[in-house]
């Protein structure tokens, strides 16, 4: 505060005159006249003052403390309203006060460095997210317009087929055109001569003329042509946006937890009709080599139906086996790591980047996956390939979905944060429910997303056990339970469809290092042994 004479940092107060004084013109005012001189303090000897002045008599000096009124008060409280209350030293409170406020106001200083921390990523943030938003419009920009060169390449087919049908139609009627304007030139021809033929009398002209007239050929129908119309196809709106790609938004997600109380495991379907001891009904040796690197034999087994299955091992054969006999055999020039089933034929990802089908004994490339590196393979109800890729540096993994014609439908990479949701996605399964399970090698994990994408759960194993596992690969069954193979606990895990562990799977005969695996039929497995090559179909319903 200022001298009210010259403008200078005040130091006193005339108590007297209320008037805010510095060093200099203090002296002159003590010595200006007054009828009750001037009683001059230091300010903060007023302040202080000021401060310590009873509640209930102003004019007297707080000089004790009542902790019954939790106030300071003066001596004149003591003799009236505070006489029998519990009265403690007004100093001794102030230091507890000042005590307590000195040690809260050091925690928050404390705080300042990290909250000076946060600030400043904040702030980074807040510059940095136009530049996000902005790169992430592009990036819409940029896939819808790759979009809009498909659709214009499905216009620029269909105009191409209704051009060859316009040719072909407009040449059908040109042809019928000049037929007709023969006809009709011969049929006046005709008349013309019957004309003239009608005066004659040589018979033998005559009877020339009816032998033509007989044999002459009108046409009595015409071949109908129609323009070619189109049929467009139905659009579901409800699903149009998974063709061009979906905005995250940050959200929060309930998560499973194997923690369960007591009352929510009662409500888990322990596995409807569940086998105590799952049997093993039939067991047979594939019979595919040992790797010379880790004696691996066995790798992948896809159900045909009718108790039908293909396999594919550590050889460039795959194997068609009806129970335990081989019926069919295919060489593929490549190990059998990854299978899947496209309309009753057998699919696998080759070495060349591209998804090999084998028809008719014969093997046909479907389409060209890119550059990255293609493991895990599976067709889904919807008639579209879900596809484990790899990144050539192995820095990255993802799924994508295609079209049966090798269009990108669907990356799936990232989680609501930008976090990689793998580190090496090797196996991929659709769940009946529209989920994606996704085995993930690096993390020794089941990563499990919605069908948009958006991470749900992830499952590292029975939190009950505390047994070193391997998850090796997956399934599902009718009930959307998800059923993983654990290639060093010799078992299989079975898990509902939100996560939680439900059983083990460990048949009378045992199973040993199982790799393969793939529902039969209702409550029925085949399970691959990968070290032995033994394939094991393992009844755990009753």
């Amino acid at each position: 505060m200022d001298c009210e004479v010259c403008d200078s940092p005040a130091e006193f107060t005339c108590k007297n005159c209320s008037v805010k004084l510095c060093t200099i013109c203090v002296g002159l005012h003590m010595l200006s006249e007054s009828e009750n001189g001037h009683d001059v303090v230091k300010s903060c000897e007023q302040n202080e003052s000021e401060e310590n002045k009873c509640q209930d008599h102003p004019q007297q000096e707080s000089s004790a403390f009542c902790k019954t009124c939790n106030i300071s008060i003066c001596v004149l409280c003591l003799s009236e309203k505070h006489n029998a209350h519990e009265i403690g030293e007004l100093s001794e409170k102030v230091d507890t006060l000042s005590d307590i406020i000195a040690k809260e106001n050091e925690q928050l200083q404390s705080l300042q460095s990290e909250m000076e921390k946060i600030l400043v990523h904040v702030n980074r943030r807040s510059a940095e997210l136009p530049l996000a938003y902005k790169k992430t419009k592009n990036n819409v920009t940029s896939h819808i317009r790759e979009r809009h060169q498909v659709i214009d390449k499905a216009e620029t087919a269909l105009h191409k087929d209704l051009d060859k049908m316009e040719e072909k139609h407009h040449g059908i009627l040109l042809k019928q055109k000049r037929e007709f304007e023969e006809i009709l030139k011969k049929l006046k021809s005709l008349d013309q001569e019957v004309f003239s033929l009608a005066k004659s009398k040589d018979v033998s002209k005559l009877m020339e003329f009816k032998l033509e007239l007989e044999n002459l050929q009108v046409p009595t129908f015409i071949e109908e042509t129609k323009p070619a119309f189109f049929q467009p196809s139905e659009i579901n709106e409800s699903q149009i946006s998974s063709y061009f790609g979906y905005i995250e938004t940050l959200q929060s997600f309930k998560r499973p937890t194997d923690n369960l109380t007591q009352e929510a495991e009662d409500e888990i379907s322990l596995l409807p009709k569940a086998l105590d001891v799952p049997t093993v009904l039939t067991a047979f040796d594939a019979q595919f080599p040992a790797s010379t690197e880790n004696n691996n034999r066995l790798y992948s087994i896809v159900p045909l139906g009718d108790g039908r299955v293909w396999v594919g091992g550590h050889s460039d054969i795959l194997k068609l086996f009806d129970q335990e006999r081989l019926i069919a055999t295919v060489n593929k020039k490549s190990i059998g790591l990854y299978l899947t089933l496209h309309e009753g034929h057998i699919v696998y990802p080759d070495a060349d980047k591209t998804l090999k089908e084998v028809k008719n004994g014969k093997i046909d490339t479907l389409f060209s996956i890119g550059e990255w590196n293609p493991d895990g393979i599976t067709y889904t109800a919807a008639h579209e390939f879900l596809v484990c890729l790899l990144a050539t540096d192995g820095s990255q993994s993802k799924v994508v979905r295609y079209s049966s014609s090798g269009d990108v439908l669907q990356e799936i990479q990232y989680d609501s944060l930008h976090k990689p949701l793998f580190k090496r996605a090797i196996y991929v399964v659709e769940n009946g429910n529209g989920d994606i399970c996704v085995l993930d090698l690096d993390k020794n994990a089941v990563t499990v997303v919605d069908n948009l994408g958006i991470f749900r759960f992830s499952y590292t194993g029975n939190k009950a056990s505390k047994e070193k596992i391997k998850l090796c690969s997956r399934t599902t069954d009718s009930m959307h339970h998800i059923i993983i193979t654990d290639f060093i606990g010799d078992k299989i895990h079975i898990l509902d469809r939100d996560g939680r562990f439900l059983r083990y799977i460990i048949p009378d005969q045992g199973i040993q290092r199982p790799r393969a695996v793939c529902v039969i039929r209702e409550g029925e497995l085949m399970v691959g042994e990968c070290i032995t090559g033994m394939i094991k179909r393992i009844k755990y319903l009753a």
